[in-house]
């Protein structure tokens, strides 16, 4: 293997997909969804979540336009389900259910979703890394590959390891900001996630009319 062509892969996968991923929005979210949960479950979340994108971006990489074709999903539809997941959860955080008091150990967990699926690892994101595994698929011979596949596997490690950075955060923002100051925050971005998920909606719609048109 090369190692300059696996540290210089590395480094793209990180910074292609840091800005797609998004820790701050999923620390945010992590945030509003922790009302009331102490600093153990929120740092248990958090790796739950390091975890989980870093086995979500891989089987992506590598599986992913195969899950998709096999059940004949579009990313279109993709785009569109993930925008009815989003929307619901954000509406669920601008009109939250009064809160009661969660038995310790059965806190429900929210890493896979919503926080890394489709939070993080969204249609977006999969887009872009499936688009990514077409390209490296293409390459010429002349290329190692297996150099460009541990590369980009590390440069998955490495947007997992910055997102766990990033939510190990959440727990201080929780102490700094307070009860009154979380819910406030909680329905901000609540009132955001619901527009969010109306955009990937629109999109999913628009690329569904345009296939259509095409035809």
């Amino acid at each position: 293997m090369q190692i300059e062509v696996i540290l210089s892969v590395a480094s793209l996968t990180i910074l292609g997909l840091v800005p797609m991923v998004n820790p701050p929005m999923a620390a945010s979210l992590l945030l509003g969804l922790s009302k009331g949960q102490s600093k153990s479950y929120i740092n248990q979340q958090a790796k739950l979540v390091s975890f989980f994108l870093f086995i979500a971006l891989t089987v992506t990489f590598f599986i992913g336009a195969s899950i998709l074709d096999l059940f004949s999903i579009s990313m279109p539809s993709l785009r569109l389900g993930g925008g009815l997941i989003i929307g619901a959860i954000g509406f669920k955080m601008l009109f939250p259910a009064p809160v009661t008091d969660i038995p310790v150990g059965k806190q429900e967990s929210i890493a896979f979703v919503p926080l890394t699926i489709p939070s993080m690892c969204g249609p977006g994101t999969m887009a872009l890394i499936i688009s990514g595994a077409v390209e490296i698929a293409s390459l010429s011979d002349d290329i190692d590959r297996a150099s460009v596949y541990t590369g980009t596997v590390i440069g998955f490690a490495g947007v997992s390891l910055i997102a766990l950075f990033v939510l190990s955060m959440a727990y201080p923002m929780l102490r700094l900001l307070g009860k009154s100051g979380i819910d406030a925050f909680t329905r901000i971005m609540g009132f955001i996630l619901v527009c969010m998920g109306v955009q990937f909606g629109i999109h999913g719609i628009i690329e569904i009319v345009q296939e259509i048109q095409a035809m």
